[in-house]
């Protein structure tokens, strides 16, 4: 009986132990959890932190206006959907493309169908200069394809519509104040363009176009000041006058020089633009001095 009584006591003790010994296990178990738990909502913190940061370093260094193309015009004027839901006419700043509409140019038609094939029913994004619109209540903005993660000429060429234009041809430069953020790399695109006899300039080395619209008569002065108040339609049925900026041309002679033309100089008609200007004072606050000859 008294070996009985012994042996109970061992199983007794030796049970007791055992749950005691699992209590343990799971108390160490449990705790293991809530560790786990925390590192891997320290590492959700870490990846939120992560994926933010990303995207603040993604986000474009200029401000832009989302739009959706409706409507194509023209190489340099298109109808755009806001994002508000109103439709307004934009004319490219910085670029001319040869007319296509109410007069004929050379490639002309090359550079609106060019257009319409790259923007017509595609999302862009809209960059405003110092200018908001012109005379004729065109948004003057640039376009990009894609926000750009820096302003350098790489981003430049291969996201902003206005300097493709440039780079393959389709436009010459037209440079108004006081919308000349990227006057500078058109006129490098243009040039190169030029020198690479690419579109427009593998028809004349000169250029295909003066301008929008202007209709005259080469070497005529009557011809050039009557353009001014002539009038047309566009493709969209609007009504607007021939005539965007003025009739001064400033250009870089062979010497490096800074020299505008008055309509009737010798040179003017023979004359490819860096600048237009509608008064002498304003070529001559630009920098540049009257032609000699």
């Amino acid at each position: 009986m008294k070996n009985k009584k012994f042996i109970s006591k061992i199983l007794t003790v030796c049970i007791t132990g055992i749950l005691l010994v699992s209590a343990a296990g799971c108390s160490d178990s449990s705790s293991d959890n809530k560790n786990v738990d925390k590192s891997t909502q320290t590492l959700a913190v870490k990846s939120n932190d992560s994926n933010k940061s990303t995207s603040q370093e993604s986000k474009s260094p200029i401000q832009l206006e989302q739009a959706v193309v409706i409507k194509h015009i023209d190489g340099d004027t298109v109808y755009v959907k806001l994002e508000n839901g109103q439709d307004v006419k934009v004319r490219f700043i910085g670029v001319n493309t040869p007319e296509s509409t109410t007069e004929h140019e050379q490639y002309g038609e090359e550079a609106s169908n060019y257009t319409k094939s790259r923007l017509l029913g595609k999302t862009v994004y809209l960059e405003k200069d110092i200018g908001d619109t012109d005379k004729y209540g065109r948004l003057l903005r640039y376009v990009w394809l894609s926000p750009p993660t820096e302003i350098n000429e790489s981003e430049i060429i291969n996201k902003m519509f206005n300097a493709m234009l440039a780079v393959n041809g389709y436009a010459q430069q037209m440079t108004i104040q006081p919308n000349v953020k990227y006057a500078d790399y058109f006129k490098k695109f243009c040039a190169e363009a030029r020198e690479n006899n690419k579109g427009l300039w593998s028809i004349n080395s000169n250029g295909t176009t003066r301008g929008d619209s202007i209709k005259r008569t080469a070497g005529s002065a009557s011809n050039i000041k009557s353009s001014s108040t002539s009038s047309g339609t566009d493709s969209s049925g609007e009504s607007s006058t021939s005539l965007e900026h003025g009739l001064i041309k400033g250009n870089i002679n062979s010497k490096g020089e800074k020299i505008y033309h008055m309509p009737g100089d010798k040179y003017y008609d023979k004359t490819n633009p860096e600048a237009w200007f509608n008064t002498e004072k304003e070529a001559q606050a630009a920098g540049y001095r009257k032609s000699k000859i």
